[in-house]
């Protein structure tokens, strides 16, 4: 019981007796006031029971809210637990998987799957290059390709007209992907075959890139910088010069003669009726009949005037 109730409970009993003895006395008065005290008293008493249980209400509403947070902590800490054992299985099973790739990768040097392997290397050094695609590093590698750097010459090879035929007009890829390489990890093999990789993803390039008499404006003006960069005037001389002149020369003496226009509009003839024209001495006097067909190409596709004028300044460029 508390104060509060001893309190109340005493004035009532305190009540009781006064209103006893005001029944059997004569001092009638006198009980009136011990009365009405008591009555004062008791109510001072009924309103501090009151003030007193209020705030017990309070405090058990305070205390069973916070319960209530604690019990959704200690609920919030369990789903964590919860999450983070989730968590953990996700680790190992992803640990799992690493293990399972780096599994296939030693059965591919290990030759159990040379094949996809291979693919699977070739196609890592094709999307290198895509991702590298027209920045300095792209056309160093893509020079190296077609030129051949020759360590114990230290120089490019494939002067003259060779360099365009290091892309052939008919590449195989079915039986370049079937072609065993042997082992990758040998540094030779994997010289080969990343070459044959790069000369796939050239010849692919060449046969899909926009021959457009604007694009090949932009493409140039974009990238000459790099084909300068590369080639000094030393190296130009040695690998590109005889190329870019007899290519300019041929167009000129095409052009300067009467029904060029009409002649590589026909279809269908025979290589010899083509090298006939202008004449059968000038195309014999090249040791490649390639430029006479590269300008056909170029008349077919009406971008030859674009062609030619890339020719033209990197001839002068070089002459300078």
């Amino acid at each position: 019981m508390t104060l509060a109730l001893k309190i109340v409970l005493a004035s009532v009993v305190l009540c009781v007796l006064i209103g006893i003895f005001l029944a059997v006395t004569r001092k009638k008065a006198l009980i009136i006031s011990l009365l009405i005290t008591a009555l004062l008293f008791t109510s001072a008493a009924s309103g501090y029971a009151y003030i007193e249980y209020a705030a017990y209400k309070k405090r058990s509403i305070k205390y069973s809210t916070a319960e209530t947070g604690f019990s959704k902590m200690a609920s919030e800490t369990r789903e964590s637990e919860k999450e983070y054992a989730g968590f953990k299985y996700f680790q190992e099973y992803r640990n799992a998987l690493l293990g399972y790739e780096f599994f296939l990768l030693e059965v591919g040097l290990k030759q159990a799957d040379r094949f996809s392997y291979q693919n699977t290397i070739r196609t890592n050094i094709i999307q290198n290059l895509r991702n590298q695609e027209y920045t300095e590093s792209y056309w160093n590698t893509v020079f190296d390709v077609v030129f051949e750097f020759n360590e114990e010459k230290d120089g490019f090879q494939r002067p003259n007209y060779k360099a365009m035929y290091a892309i052939p007009d008919t590449f195989d890829q079915i039986d370049s992907e079937e072609e065993d390489y042997g082992d990758l990890e040998d540094k030779e093999n994997y010289a080969f075959f990343e070459r044959s990789c790069q000369l796939l993803y050239l010849y692919e390039k060449v046969k899909a890139i926009d021959r457009s008499p604007e694009h090949i404006a932009d493409f140039w003006n974009s990238n000459k910088a790099y084909v300068y960069t590369f080639f000094s005037k030393a190296k130009y001389d040695r690998l590109c010069k005889d190329v870019v002149d007899d290519l300019v020369e041929i167009h000129d003496t095409i052009t300067a003669t009467p029904e060029y226009v009409k002649f590589y509009r026909m279809y269908d003839i025979s290589d010899e009726a083509f090298l006939e024209f202008p004449s059968a001495s000038y195309t014999g006097s090249f040791k490649y009949s390639w430029p006479f067909s590269f300008w056909d190409r170029r008349f077919a596709e009406k971008n030859a005037d674009e062609v030619y004028a890339v020719l033209k300044e990197i001839q002068n460029h070089y002459k300078n």
